[in-house]
């Protein structure tokens, strides 16, 4: 799973420092500010730094996460698009760390300022962001919506679905959250996703089935589960989402061709679970079939995953 196309890795785009000059300055200070930060992640990789230099880097780096400003700052560093990338990298692992290891000593209302800051740098995120960026922004999303959607976060499918209508790369992060969700709610081996999984099964089986069907073959559901947005669902938009990339010149188009399997493969991962009735509906076979016969290998492939997948995962 990723939301965009390949950019060299973190340390790559750190400019090399002076380990010698680093170290004296890593002992010298301890304030969690952005030359600290960055000062630091420049010792790391910098090849000039021994061996004590980046240990006492790495430690900075791990004690400012833990810092109470830590979410705002690191939502500060990862938002500044001015920044090297490495250094909104840093601020997003700060953001990470605020989410798996502190959710639980959070006020209501520190949580919604910190989702706030999720959903903000993935509305802000830029075509030319690298790719790590826009999958760890991602990751976050999915993070949150593991320990809060359904409960305190009811309007995530509202905010999703205006994420979509943005652009090719906003609409890989919401492919990366729905393809992540079904996987990590369903397959039962996340252990946070496993804590709330019956109530975050509800909510995935209500924003990916059409309305019609959830009121046709659900009647007695619990409706007052109040999640969605709008009577579509998530499963038509993906099938209609793959139906225009198909109409496109995907083989030319990187951008089209790439949206066309990153929609495959969150189809593919809510094949196992999906309500049949809803697959019928939405012409789910009618447009994998379209997929399968294109002269692009790596769409027959993903395409014939899919078909095969609603099978292979869910007999005895």
């Amino acid at each position: 799973m990723d939301a965009g196309g390949g950019h060299p890795a973190p340390q790559a785009a750190l400019a090399n420092g002076s380990g010698g000059a680093q170290q004296s300055q890593l002992n010298g200070h301890r304030q969690n500010d952005v030359s600290q930060v960055l000062e630091a992640l420049q010792a790391i990789y910098a090849p000039n730094s021994n061996n004590d230099t980046r240990r006492q880097a790495t430690e900075y780096l791990e004690q400012a996460k833990r810092h109470p400003d830590a979410p705002s700052q690191g939502f500060t560093l990862a938002n500044d698009p001015t920044q090297p990338a490495a250094l909104r990298h840093y601020g997003l692992t700060m953001l990470e760390y605020s989410i798996k290891y502190k959710w639980e000593d959070f006020t209501v209302e520190q949580g919604t300022e910190l989702r706030g800051s999720v959903t903000e740098l993935a509305k802000q995120t830029a075509e030319d962001d690298p790719v790590y960026l826009r999958n760890k922004v991602a990751q976050l999303w999915t993070e949150i919506a593991k320990r809060s959607w359904g409960a305190e976060w009811l309007d995530m499918d509202e905010q999703l679905v205006a994420l979509w209508q943005h652009s090719l790369h906003h609409q890989a992060i919401v492919v990366y959250v729905l393809e992540t969700l079904s996987e990590e709610v369903f397959n039962r081996e996340d252990a946070t996703a496993g804590l709330r999984g019956s109530d975050l099964g509800r909510a995935c089986v209500e924003i990916f089935t059409p309305t019609a069907v959830l009121t046709e073959h659900l009647p007695t559901r619990d409706k007052g589960l109040d999640v969605r947005c709008g009577e579509q669902g998530w499963l038509r938009r993906l099938c209609d989402n793959l139906g225009y990339c198909l109409s496109q010149d995907y083989q030319n188009q990187e951008p089209v061709r790439t949206m066309a399997v990153k929609t495959l493969n969150a189809l593919r991962a809510a094949m196992p679970w999906i309500i049949p009735k809803a697959i019928g509906a939405t012409q789910v076979v009618g447009t994998l079939s379209r997929a399968l016969a294109v002269p692009v290998v790596e769409l027959q492939l993903v395409s014939a995953a899919t078909v095969t997948s609603k099978y292979v995962l869910t007999r005895p």
